[in-house]
């Protein structure tokens, strides 16, 4: 996957932590969506995979010290996972998977980061469960 985005939500957040002090409670896990649709840094405009009746759920990766992500590294800054991510088999088609979305929860929730996948993948009804290998999902800082 390509690099990914912090979002305006998420941006605002670290930006009321450092410049007023509002609270930033770390999640023990984060929850990594698909999409068909991108939506875009705003939160907006995205179509996640349906979950109604297609087997798609989104699928967890533990935050925190030691756990599953490395990094940082590079001149970016680069995290990824240091486990791969897998999704249930489907049940119905998902359809063609153009990028991925990190939530701080498994359903609603924030959006934190919002990337496009390097190539789409077309997931189709029986297909083998998807899934991330280790280090494909990276979150990189924004550089000019």
């Amino acid at each position: 996957m390509a690099s990914s985005s912090a979002t305006d939500y998420w941006h605002q957040r670290m930006m009321d932590f450092v410049l007023k002090g509002a609270a930033l409670v770390p999640v023990g896990n984060l929850w990594i969506g698909l999409y068909t649709t991108v939506p875009s840094l705003a939160g907006s405009g995205g179509v996640e995979v349906s979950t109604a009746s297609t087997g798609y759920g989104r699928v967890a990766i533990v935050s925190g010290a030691g756990t599953q992500w490395t990094g940082p590294t590079g001149a970016n800054k680069d995290y990824t996972n240091s486990v791969d991510l897998q999704y249930a088999i489907p049940s119905a088609n998902w359809g063609n998977v153009v990028g991925a979305g990190v939530f701080d929860a498994e359903t609603g929730g924030n959006l934190l980061y919002v990337g496009t996948l390097t190539t789409a993948k077309q997931v189709n009804n029986g297909d083998g469960a998807p899934r991330i290998l280790a280090g494909q999902l990276k979150i990189s800082r924004a550089t000019c």
